[in-house]
């Protein structure tokens, strides 16, 4: 019997099946995807409706979060929303938004537009979406992500049993002594780019980023991430160069605003308003591997690197000046899950366990790991290292 007949006709023409079952995610790669997930912290979901109001016009009850307008005496809802909602300068029950810094600036004038305060549920409750799988048992994620031993583990670093506790180092980077580091394994920077605009914080010249060691801070095939915008993505490509690192891949952060819907007006970019910023990615090569040669992912010395895992786009609101979506660290948790971490550029709410920040308003500093705390003591005797 022919089995297509007994099947019945098929609804796909046979390039399309082709293409459904080509695009079809595979069960090693479904089950390695589940083997990486962190696990996602209970919240409440926004209304699809966004307004209690216009909740209200299509259902009686509704246990999720809302938004409700904010009328002020100069208040014109015919203008609509305004472009920066929550990251308005202009909007009184904002100026403590850490992302405005100091709150509204000198003789700013009120905002006529249309912002919103949030409308809690009447009962907090958890969401997981829908058909959420369990996370899958240790003994199962250590089959299928097994660690890398001998040279893809990477050298041995002191204190790495103790350092899952959050480290930081309150420095000026332009002049720090880097030697007293060791060798991480992972490294994200946002720098400070001269992007040629008004910044309400200090900027970095081209050439005192070229200067920067973070060759010296990696063995062969370290992950490096530097966030960039505007021309900074062009000199970033040139450092890599410069540095002797491979550019591998991309991540674009899509920003929202305080209603999830996509910002139309940033406050970056010369011809257009900026509503994305990008995570460029690189490895460091080997002193003896051709800068054109083709990566060798199948070697040994890159089975710690964990590809097919995480997507490319990660989309999430703003929050304070400069602070980075947190499911990047997860994805770079995931991509390179062995050796030390280093985060530079960082600020009090990028300080992660795991994870060593450098930054120059860090507070005291704080250190889990006594080999580290030990060089820096011994190299900054005037400076203060909280060893915990």
């Amino acid at each position: 019997m022919d089995i297509q007949a007994a099947a019945g006709p098929s609804r796909l023409r046979p390039v399309d099946e082709l293409h459904s079952l080509l695009s079809r995610e595979t069960a090693k790669s479904r089950l390695r995807r589940l083997a990486s997930r962190s696990e996602v912290p209970p919240f409440n979901p926004v209304c699809a409706q966004t307004t209690l109001t216009a909740c209200r016009a299509v259902r009686s009850e509704c246990t999720r979060v809302h938004f409700e307008p904010i009328i002020r005496p100069w208040t014109n809802p015919s203008l609509g929303y305004c472009s920066y909602l929550n990251m308005c300068y202009g909007e009184p029950m904002f100026s403590s938004n850490p992302s405005l810094g100091d709150g509204p600036r000198s003789g700013t004038k009120e905002c006529r537009y249309l912002h919103f305060q949030v409308v809690p549920a009447a009962t907090r409750h958890v969401e997981r979406p829908k058909d959420w799988p369990a996370r899958l048992p240790p003994s199962a994620r250590r089959r299928l992500l097994p660690e890398p031993t001998g040279e893809a583990a990477g050298p041995a670093e002191p204190g790495a049993l103790v350092a899952a506790k959050a480290q930081w180092v309150n420095c000026d980077i332009r002049t720090f002594d880097f030697s007293v580091l060791g060798q991480f394994q992972v490294i994200v920077a946002d720098p400070p780019w001269d992007i040629h605009m008004n910044l309400p914080y200090g900027t970095m010249t081209d050439d005192e980023m070229r200067s920067l060691p973070l060759p010296a801070l990696q063995p062969d095939w370290g992950v490096l991430a530097l966030w960039v915008t505007g021309r900074a993505m062009e000199i970033a490509r040139e450092l890599f160069a410069v540095w002797g690192y491979r550019r591998v891949d991309e991540l674009v952060w899509v920003k929202t605003n305080q209603l999830q819907r996509l910002i139309r007006t940033g406050r970056t970019g010369h011809w257009l308003n900026h509503t994305c910023e990008h995570l460029l990615i690189a490895l460091k090569l080997p002193a003896a591997h051709p800068p054109d040669a083709p990566v060798p992912w199948s070697a040994p010395a890159l089975a710690h690197i964990r590809r097919a895992v995480d997507t490319d786009v990660v989309v999430a609101e703003v929050r304070e000046t400069s602070r980075k979506p947190d499911e990047v660290y997860g994805v770079l948790e995931r991509l390179a899950g062995q050796g030390r971490k280093l985060e530079l550029f960082g600020r009090k709410h990028n300080v992660r366990p795991g994870w060593l920040t450098l930054g120059n308003q860090l507070g005291v500093s704080q250190l889990t790991e006594p080999d580290l705390h030990a060089r820096l003591t011994a190299r900054y005797p005037d400076q203060r290292y909280t060893l915990v």
